[in-house]
């Protein structure tokens, strides 16, 4: 677990010309864009991903990855790409989050809205080998930086 924080730091210490820097997961490859001002909180306890904030702590980036499992030994409990897709959609409306965009493709889907306080969410996941992999982006409506680097985090997200 040490390794995977040492080695996920010392990629993120590769920032690109215009401030952004880079978080590359140590234990299953995959890697996202981080805007400037965003902090790491550092890696999780299984390596499997890291929260970034800003200093107000009101932009919030999570990046994750986690096995496909069958959670009771029955194929409907399996956790993999529907079973998040519909987990995250029940959690959002017990959170009172308008849902205002929902595509979803072969291997991947993508959640936005707006919850009560005013936030802009914006979740995505993927699977590739049994594995599913996911961020989930949110920051106050109106900031305009924030808004602006949506697409590049989404574009930024790269599996193994």
């Amino acid at each position: 677990m040490v390794l995977y924080a040492l080695v996920s730091l010392l990629v993120l210490a590769e920032p690109s010309g215009d401030g952004w820097n880079t978080y590359a997961n140590g234990r299953y490859g995959y890697s996202i864009g981080l805007p400037p001002g965003l902090q790491g909180q550092g890696e999780s306890a299984n390596g499997d991903g890291q929260e970034f904030q800003d200093s107000s702590g009101k932009a919030v980036l999570k990046a994750w990855a986690s096995p496909v499992v069958e959670l009771d030994g029955t194929p409907e409990s399996k956790t993999d790409l529907a079973w998040n897709r519909k987990a995250a959609v029940e959690r959002w409306r017990k959170q009172k989050v308008r849902i205002t965009y929902q595509p979803k493709g072969k291997g991947w889907w993508v959640l936005s809205g707006e919850d009560a306080q005013g936030r802009i969410l914006y979740m995505k996941q993927l699977e590739k080998d049994g594995t599913v992999y996911g961020f989930e982006w949110s920051h106050p409506k109106g900031a305009k930086v924030w808004q602006d680097a949506t697409a590049r985090i989404a574009r930024s997200f790269t599996l193994p």
